[in-house]
């Protein structure tokens, strides 16, 4: 055959081909544009279970902090996954409408096509390995997802994506809730006649002293709830002392867990921020001068915030209540029930006693003689949870034990705040003993009367447990 004829025989075999291939490019473009598609929707799914999971443990934390318990407050467990509502509330009553609602945000719900299911509970999920939360959310996002060129080609007309987040709330390393900031003193923190002395989340002892903590005369000192005493120097125990657990010693030195507050007063530290945001803090002249309450009445008499100069002394009489606010003492400290009794207790709420001066005109807090005391420290602003703040520029005081605070006489005390002496000695004494949310960081702290101290709801900058909320899957 000629050669043109050839060729001639060979003319559309490429239309051919492409012809036959057509269906198949076809396709596989299809194919690319399908998965594709719904791998973007996966995306979307995983991104609306991250949401939902975190927004659920936030608001467990918000709720509980550290310690959460199930289906109490706004909490809410089930360990078996429940099916969200089609269209959740904006302003949900628990954390399981909380998922549902940020769920809906992202653009998924359960109606139609989509499903979104919800689990809660304490301890692990069981979706995780290795990690161990005090409690977990997992949220579970699935859409039935339209297909089109692979539906042409006989695979279906829907797919399905899915993904599930799971977040935990994990508890970091706790402080303490008693410091002993004394650098180098013997018997910085010290326990003796028989008293028992327990907190929640621990103990530090900063001084190098071979005798840094001393536990004598029956005395118990005891750290609860997995929390541990921590003495950067050595111990003292014997003649019948004891602690639990045993003291770990040779510790690094904490740091002053309150030394960044600001004080809420003209004062004459110059290392710390001023800022006063309470009623009473913003008095620039004296209010009071030497208040000295010793007349009977049979009614409560009641303090009202501001700058008392000289200080607070009250005795012989029924009862007293602490207006809210800030309570500038000014020299002269303060003195509640040590001369003459207060018979119907001492009681403040959102209150904050700065106890200032100098070093010359500077006295301790006595709270005592049998005379019950509820105070509650400030819930909100700078100072939030601090009940009692000793001057930081207060730094050597000249009264001698008359600079120190005692807290003393068999008194009944439910106190929710941190006390803070950080220059100055603390003591509990002749019985005194202590029931609520309340916190010590004080140069040196003497224990003859039992204490019991925890952390409280409020923001206790530094002190017990913290809890954050991770996608942990």
């Amino acid at each position: 055959m000629p050669k043109g004829d050839r060729r001639r025989g060979e003319r559309g075999q490429t239309a051919l081909m492409m012809a036959l291939s057509f269906p198949l490019t076809l396709g596989l473009l299809g194919m690319v544009v399908d998965v594709g598609w719904m791998y973007w929707r996966k995306e979307a799914c995983l991104t609306a279970a991250d949401a939902a999971s975190m927004a659920a443990a936030v608001s467990a934390i918000a709720s509980q902090g550290t310690s959460i318990t199930c289906n109490s407050g706004t909490v809410w467990c089930n360990s078996t996954p429940q099916t969200c509502p089609s269209s959740p509330s904006a302003s949900p009553t628990n954390n399981f409408g909380t998922a549902c609602y940020f769920a809906y945000e992202n653009g998924f719900a359960a109606t139609g096509k989509q499903n979104v299911l919800v689990a809660a509970n304490n301890g692990s999920a069981p979706t995780v390995s290795g990690v161990s939360p005090a409690y977990y959310v997992t949220v579970y996002v699935t859409e039935k997802t339209a297909l089109t060129f692979l539906s042409v080609l006989g695979m279906g007309s829907w797919g399905q994506t899915s993904a599930r987040a799971t977040a935990g709330v994990i508890s970091t390393a706790a402080g303490s809730c008693v410091y002993a900031l004394d650098p180098s003193s013997a018997a910085s923190l010290s326990l003796s006649n028989g008293v028992t002395v327990t907190s929640e989340c621990g103990y530090y002892v900063d001084s190098n002293n071979a005798g840094a903590l001393s536990v004598v005369g029956g005395a118990t000192l005891k750290a609860i709830d997995s929390s541990q005493i921590k003495v950067t120097g050595g111990d003292t125990i014997n003649n019948g002392g004891s602690t639990s657990p045993a003291p770990l010693l040779n510790q690094a030195v904490a740091a002053d867990p309150f030394a960044n507050l600001p004080v809420p007063w003209g004062s004459s530290t110059s290392s710390r921020t001023y800022s006063c945001e309470y009623t009473g803090c913003n008095h620039t002249t004296c209010d009071h001068t030497n208040y000295n309450w010793t007349t009977w009445q049979s009614s409560t008499l009641t303090m009202a915030p501001g700058v008392y100069c000289g200080g607070i002394q009250i005795g012989n009489t029924t009862s007293v209540t602490f207006q809210s606010g800030v309570y500038i003492l000014d020299g002269g400290g303060m003195n509640l029930g040590g001369s003459g009794g207060i018979s119907g207790g001492v009681t403040g709420s959102n209150v904050l006693f700065f106890n200032t001066g100098t070093n010359s005109t500077y006295r301790g807090i006595t709270l005592g003689n049998g005379v019950d005391f509820t105070f509650t420290a400030p819930s909100t602003g700078n100072l939030e949870g601090i009940l009692f703040y000793q001057d930081p520029g207060i730094t050597a005081p000249t009264a001698g034990s008359a600079a120190a605070t005692e807290i003393e006489g068999g008194s009944d005390l439910s106190l929710s705040g941190a006390l803070y002496f950080p220059n100055t000695t603390v003591d509990f004494s002749n019985g005194t003993s202590t029931s609520s949310s309340v916190a010590l960081v004080a140069y040196d702290i003497i224990f003859t009367g039992g204490a019991y101290f925890k952390q409280g709801g409020t923001s206790l900058t530094g002190l017990g447990g913290s809890a954050s909320a991770y996608i942990i899957e």
